[in-house]
């Protein structure tokens, strides 16, 4: 009997160790429930407490491979914001909403252009990155801090830290439109040179679709990655050029020595160098816009016997381009009312010497969701006129023509004027 008393008193400190552990636990979770609802409240108290907005520098790829960009909020409701960023044109209102998990989430969960366009795959916002994963970017972000002075949010995605910083007054309005109209500046041009001392001229390695610039000069330098601002470029971090670090290049108005005027670092060791694009190199960046009664009588021939097959294979095709699109050079369509979206690669060649001249050859790979049913459908007759062609480029002389007319060198009835703008329906147009 005493060995059993005794065992009694033994585990009795251990039942009510445990007992009382099970209370914590349970306070615990208590806590923790309440903690994130407080947390998620906060958040929409701060969001929508400046009713003047935020602004964020957003960097879409946590390798920041794409460049950067400007994205400004404003928060109506619990549901409602209003968005503009610096490449899309305009402010939208959408849905979204802070969201409780782990902490709280901050999701723009209504489509909106503005802040989606850089987490499109790469076949749906233009061609920039691969066809299924885009800029990489995010639109969900979890909520580290919010405070009427910052927001700091980390990418679900991409595990990027970003900080939203309050506006005043009207500049969601008026800042918005000043990075937008900047923004429209800068991609006039898709050349630039950069300007050492004793005049040594490079041109620089850039893609229009990329914010980034590369030293040939340089070939061990970072690549950098900058945004566009008004008056300059906003670099992601400091960055050597001629034993140079800079992290911002002002904008310099156009002097008699450089017709686009020029960016340069504060003691203007260096310039990078707008300059207007030869316009085959304009043709190959760029995608434009074909359509029927816009081109000459040699490329209707070919067209007509087209717009049969099509008819007759039940294809519908809603726009046509040549240029570039998908990250790839050649012909491409958006067919079956936007079920499908590709085309057809092409060599498309500088000829050397020259500024206005192009070769056009079929390569032959499909890019999107363009398939060779589509191809033997109809659209093959499209691609007949320019391949094996050697064209000529003709534009207004405006140093950034919104339209240019290719003219073949061998068969001068063979014409193209394109665009830039969209033509839909391109064969009725």
């Amino acid at each position: 009997m005493k060995l059993k008393y005794l065992l009694i008193l033994f585990l009795l400190p251990i039942f009510l160790f445990n007992s009382c552990k099970r209370e914590e636990d349970r306070i615990f979770d208590t806590n923790a429930t309440v903690r994130i609802t407080e947390a998620v409240q906060n958040a929409y108290t701060v969001l929508q407490g400046n009713k003047a907005g935020w602004m964020m520098k957003f960097y879409p790829s946590k390798n920041q491979e794409f460049g950067g960009y400007t994205i400004f909020t404003k928060f109506i409701s619990n549901e409602k914001v209003s968005i503009a960023s610096d490449p899309i044109a305009g402010i939208e209102t959408s849905s979204y909403a802070v969201v409780a998990e782990s902490g709280p989430v901050l999701t723009f969960n209504g489509y909106n252009k503005s802040i989606h366009w850089f987490s499109e795959p790469g076949k749906d916002n233009g061609g920039i990155g691969p066809d299924d994963s885009g800029m990489q970017g995010d639109f969900e972000f979890i909520v580290l801090k919010a405070t009427a002075d910052s927001v700091v949010l980390k990418g679900k995605k991409t595990g990027s830290h970003l900080v939203m910083l309050p506006l005043k007054n009207e500049e969601f309005e008026s800042m918005s439109k000043s990075y937008q109209d900047a923004t429209i500046k800068f991609n006039e041009f898709t050349v630039y040179t950069l300007e050492t001392g004793g005049n040594k001229v490079v041109t620089l390695d850039y893609d229009s679709d990329y914010r980034v610039f590369n030293n040939p000069n340089d070939p061990a330098s970072e690549s950098m990655s900058f945004r566009i601002i008004p008056g300059g470029l906003d670099f992601y971090k400091p960055y050597t050029i001629a034993g140079k670090s800079f992290d911002r290049l002002d904008y310099v108005e156009p002097t008699s020595g450089y017709k686009y005027g020029y960016y340069t670092d504060k003691d203007k060791t260096f310039k990078i160098v707008p300059i207007a694009t030869p316009l085959n190199v304009l043709l190959k960046s760029k995608r434009w816009s074909m359509s029927y009664n816009n081109i000459g009588p040699t490329g209707k021939i070919y067209w007509d016997r087209a717009k049969i097959a099509l008819k007759a294979n039940g294809i519908v095709v809603n726009n046509a381009y040549i240029g570039k699109s998908f990250s790839e050079n050649g012909l491409f369509y958006v067919l079956q009312n936007g079920v499908v979206s590709g085309g057809i690669t092409h060599y498309i060649d500088l000829v050397e010497g020259t500024d206005d001249q192009v070769y056009i050859e079929l390569e032959g790979y499909a890019v999107g969701n363009f398939s060779g049913a589509h191809w033997s459908g109809g659209i093959n007759n499209i691609t007949t006129p320019f391949n094996g062609r050697t064209f000529k480029i003709t534009s207004d002389g405006t140093p950034n023509p919104t339209s240019i007319t290719l003219t073949d060198i061998g068969i001068p009835t063979n014409t193209y004027k394109v665009f830039l703008k969209d033509i839909n329906d391109p064969f009725n147009n």
